[in-house]
């Protein structure tokens, strides 16, 4: 498995809504860490964070039911990890209305990727020279052995 930074470490100042998107392949494990803390005091604070894809962050926004990838209501340090189902654009919604105190945020992304290697059979050219050889054996026989004259 590779592993990609998509954003190794991003700081932000979160006020009402704030909306991180984030291009990632398809069917790759993305995962990382979120750290919240109230901006003034620095003092653990919660928040509300969700990822969407494109499809349903467009619903979210205009109020419409929705479907998200990742969701949780947490504070201080926490991690995520969900699995894309398309390749896209992702959101990364943080969303700080609960509160009255804005909230500095840590965020880190990142998404594993098995790759796949197809390595020819280094046997193969051996086969060849096998049959070439064995070929050649049936056929120096075939050449020193005298075929009998039957109607001699």
């Amino acid at each position: 498995m590779q592993q990609h930074d998509v954003e190794p470490h991003a700081e932000f100042l979160v006020g009402d809504v704030v909306d991180r998107t984030y291009t990632l392949p398809a069917s790759v494990s993305a995962a990382g860490s979120v750290d919240v803390t109230q901006a003034p005091t620095n003092a653990s604070g919660d928040i509300r964070f969700m990822v969407f894809d494109a499809d349903n962050y467009q619903k979210w926004s205009s109020g419409q039911q929705s479907d998200f990838m990742f969701s949780a209501e947490k504070q201080g340090q926490f991690n995520f990890t969900f699995t894309t189902a398309n390749a896209g654009v992702y959101h990364f919604v943080f969303d700080n209305r609960a509160s009255l105190f804005k909230k500095y945020v840590i965020l880190s992304v990142g998404y594993g990727e098995v790759t796949i290697s197809h390595v020819p059979d280094p046997r193969v050219p051996y086969i060849g020279w096998a049959l070439a050889v064995v070929g050649g054996i049936i056929l120096v026989i075939g050449l020193a052995k005298k075929p009998p004259i039957p109607w001699a």
